[in-house]
């Protein structure tokens, strides 16, 4: 109903169930997304498997598991982290990714409308729920993909098409200041059109064979998982998953405390953080006797055709970058409609976030003759950049780099396997940049050209001069 409000304790904690039972769902589609269509058993029944079939149930024994041990994080508890039936070890990964899941959705409800990062973001949560939408499913599909490539090093491409085709629905549903948006008429607004007009026709031609397909065996498409599914594999258990299992909560504490003492946008920063980093911790870690993925990544990276199959990808960006450039050069009178300007801000934050990666991917493979990025990060950062827009997919891409770098740290000091997917630093890069992606762009906008320092009242007077009287408050100027 218009003007109806719901208050803060009840939707943060509507927030944060929903993001645990998300969560919840979240595991399977990380286990089962990769390999499914793999035929399975289960109950004597053997059939493809799919994200809904079979049910929940134990990797080792297929004892079912009851709807009431499946709740999320307490059901892990409740279970002790066992199997009920077999005793088998359950990976700490389930609850710490509903966990996490849980924790960024509260952070975003708190940050956009409560904490106000988002100055656009609209006064409610019902006045603001297409964004909102949005970005729940954006950052859903983000912590789907940064999981399943942690374990695979592969990006199935439906996740990255899925957040797409949301945020093209989105531009026409809602008129948000938080969607990003550009003026039709101007340069950018017409680099939009014909970037997009010609990767419509790349597509085309290499649907009709003009133009080749790169890397087009299985063994050549690095980061794709169009091809044949892979292993049903059982998440990674570590020996002792109680320790990963305290330091989740120590985590969330750790938010509940910044809610107590901070204020509130910095609250809502360090929930996001705390559910970053409890999703990380579920994650990322790898049994001590997991093997060193290093040498296999370097293997199946080292092409002797990379750079052959590198310069097909040339060619199918000529189209995009010759019509952008000859758009924005010729008179074209587009209208001033509220819907097209965020259709072409989501579509130039499409082309800036994929074209970025792509020609980093080009770039790397034709200068060290490996291929240097898998394929399906264009893709994942083109669908982060549809989201954020064009100069907030440009603040993520060069903070995935850093929060890698820190993790590559700790992972040194541990001595564990330093072989890390660049899928989940775009992710949680683009994650935070939902926040701080504007005050930095606005931050280095007054670097580049700063406003005029206000002219400040001196506070030392001269001996023998009059002290300056302050103005009457209804005098005129």
């Amino acid at each position: 109903m218009p003007g109806m409000e719901f208050p803060l304790w009840l939707m943060a904690a509507f927030l944060f169930l929903l993001g645990c039972c998300v969560g919840s769902f979240l595991n399977v589609v990380i286990w089962r997304l990769p390999a499914r269509g793999t035929p399975v058993t289960f109950n004597n029944k053997t059939a493809p498997l799919t994200l809904s079939w079979p049910p929940s149930h134990c990797p080792l024994c297929q004892h079912a598991i009851a709807w009431y041990r499946n709740i999320p994080v307490l059901g892990w508890l409740m279970l002790r982290g066992k199997c009920r039936a077999c005793q088998a070890p359950i990976s700490a990964r389930y609850p710490l990714v509903e966990l996490g899941t849980g924790l960024i959705y509260l952070s975003l409800y708190l940050g956009f409308f409560y904490a106000h990062w988002n100055p656009g973001a609209a006064a409610s949560i019902l006045g603001g729920a297409v964004p909102m939408v949005l970005y729940l499913i954006f950052v859903s599909c983000l912590l789907a993909a940064s999981a399943i490539d942690a374990d695979f090093f592969i990006i199935p491409l439906g996740i990255p098409y899925l957040i797409m085709a949301v945020a093209l629905a989105s531009c026409i549903f809602s008129a948000v200041k938080m969607l990003p948006s550009v003026t039709p008429a101007s340069v950018w607004g017409k680099l939009a059109l014909g970037g997009t007009l010609g990767l419509l026709l790349s597509n085309v031609l290499v649907y009709l064979k003009i133009l080749p397909r790169s890397f087009s065996t299985p063994q050549e498409h690095n980061g794709d998982s169009a091809y044949a599914p892979m292993p049903l594999i059982p998440p990674p258990t570590l020996k002792k998953s109680w320790p990963q299992i305290a330091a989740g909560f120590v985590i969330a504490l750790g938010a509940l405390l910044a809610w107590i003492l901070c204020a509130a946008k910095v609250a809502a920063l360090v929930t996001m953080l705390a559910g970053i980093l409890a999703f990380l911790v579920g994650v990322l870690p790898r049994p001590i006797e997991a093997p060193d993925d290093s040498q296999l990544v370097l293997e199946e990276s080292a092409d002797i055709n990379a750079r052959k199959e590198i310069r097909k990808e040339i060619l199918f960006l000529l189209p995009p970058f010759g019509l952008a450039i000859l758009a924005a050069c010729i008179p074209i009178a587009l209208p001033a409609l509220p819907w097209l300007a965020r259709l072409l801000g989501i579509l130039l934050g499409l082309l800036v976030g994929g074209g970025m990666i792509w020609v980093i991917r080009i770039l790397g493979t034709l200068v060290i003759g490996r291929v240097a990025m898998g394929a399906a990060d264009a893709p994942l950062m083109a669908a982060i950049g549809a989201v954020v827009g064009a100069p907030a997919v440009i603040v993520a891409f060069f903070l995935a780099p850093i929060l890698g770098l820190i993790w590559a740290v700790v992972l040194k000091f541990q001595g564990k396997p330093n072989v890390l997917p660049y899928g989940p630093w775009l992710s949680m890069a683009a994650i935070l940049t939902l926040f701080i992606g504007n005050p930095v762009i606005h931050w280095y906008a007054n670097q580049l050209s700063p406003a005029p320092p206000p002219k400040r009242q001196s506070t030392m007077i001269w001996p023998g001069e009059p002290v300056p009287q302050p103005a009457p408050a209804n005098s005129k100027p």
